[in-house]
């Protein structure tokens, strides 16, 4: 979808006016996109220049900055950087000054540029102009989206076209970090969690999706920065937290498996077959754990259920904690996601204790753990 661009009040209001817009008429933009897609949006003609909206940019993954004044806009995505002026035929793109081919302005509240020129700043090529039907066609434009976050001095990016994360220090150049493995599409956030003996556990999620029903988690954990451990485990309509560490021990899990890892040194300690544990063959999120008890949730029927580690023994904790009407709910519900709403908020000795977010009625559900 083509953004409007707001400007202020006066400066709109002399711009529409101006002359270079009345002898523009309505034209079209047909573009395909590298990966396969294709789009044909509106466009203006004026003096044999076609003009499209700058919010094409965006759509391309650059995020745009005005000046105070809102005269000049830069769009800036992973390694690549544009550059106009409202009424002048220069431009920058990636560091270098070069002419537009015509003369960015604003009508109707939006940016218009040559479109040959955002053409080939997104890596297009021109393919044909057709005056019967004031047609523009180009092909091959490409998508320059990233996400980036801050940490330690450090500035972490991800290409979010190959999911190539990069580290750049202040004074250097971007090195690759890690190849997550998979392209990241919307909702992208970081978290960095700094560990008692000096590891940095790294959250990288991604929603997306339409109405965002997709949840991905990409974690690694760096020593001395550089990765030394990685996964990443996809969710569908689920949204849960995972466990990131308990104790000294970190956690990391692929939602088949789940990898135990030893603070300070990195070392894998355990490996946990999740699947087995649950009895079903599912994606689980791990939502409590410590020496003695995991709590997992199978994604798709969605009931927190208690495991014994030394065990083994099973306990579906919504049949223990919730009341008849609560219990059915739990077996039969299907919007916004199966199962029950249990949330584990801490352990109080050999109390585990919950609330329960789909009545949200204040209450602590406790559940004491066997043989204490």
């Amino acid at each position: 979808m083509v953004k409007k661009w707001l400007v202020a009040p006066m400066l709109a209001a002399s711009l529409l006016m101006a002359p270079m817009t009345d002898a523009a008429s309505s034209a079209y933009f047909k573009h395909t996109l590298e990966n396969g897609g294709q789009v044909t949006s509106p466009a203006l003609l004026k003096n044999g220049i076609t003009y499209v909206s700058a919010g094409l940019w965006e759509s391309s993954g650059l995020r745009v900055t005005w000046d105070k004044a809102h005269q000049k806009a830069q769009f800036l995505g992973w390694n690549k950087k544009v550059g106009v002026r409202i009424g002048s035929a220069k431009g920058v793109l990636d560091g270098t000054i070069v002419d537009l081919g015509g003369i960015p302005f604003v009508y109707e509240e939006q940016l218009y540029v040559p479109a040959r020129f955002l053409v080939r700043s997104l890596g297009g090529t021109t393919v044909s102009w057709n005056a019967a039907q004031n047609l523009y066609i180009a092909q091959g434009l490409k998508y320059f989206s990233s996400a980036s976050a801050s940490y330690g001095g450090a500035t972490y990016t991800v290409d979010k076209k190959n999911g190539n994360l990069y580290v750049t220090a202040p004074t250097g150049e971007p090195k690759l970090l890690a190849k997550l493995g998979s392209e990241l599409y919307d909702m992208v956030q970081f978290d960095f969690k700094k560990t008692p003996k000096g590891l940095v556990y790294l959250t990288i999620t991604d929603v997306y999706g339409e109405p965002h029903i997709n949840n991905k988690w990409y974690t690694l954990i760096l020593k001395d920065g550089m990765v030394i451990r990685q996964d990443s485990v996809k969710y569908w309509m689920r949204y849960g937290e995972n466990v990131k560490m308990y104790g000294n021990t970190l956690v990391l899990t692929d939602g088949k498996k789940l990898r135990l890892i030893e603070d300070g040194t990195g070392k894998v300690t355990a490996v946990i077959d999740l699947v087995k544990l649950g009895g079903e063959a599912d994606t689980y999120l791990v939502e409590g754990m410590d020496d003695d008890f995991l709590l997992i949730r199978p994604n798709q029927k969605g009931l927190l259920l208690l495991i014994e580690r030394k065990t083994g023994k099973q306990t579906l904790l919504y049949q223990k904690l919730l009341d008849t009407e609560q219990q059915k709910y739990a077996e039969t519900n299907d919007l916004p996601f199966y199962g029950d709403y249990l949330k584990f908020i801490k352990r109080e000795g050999n109390a585990l204790l919950f609330t329960n977010e789909y009545v949200r009625d204040g209450k602590i559900y406790k559940y004491l753990l066997a043989g204490k």
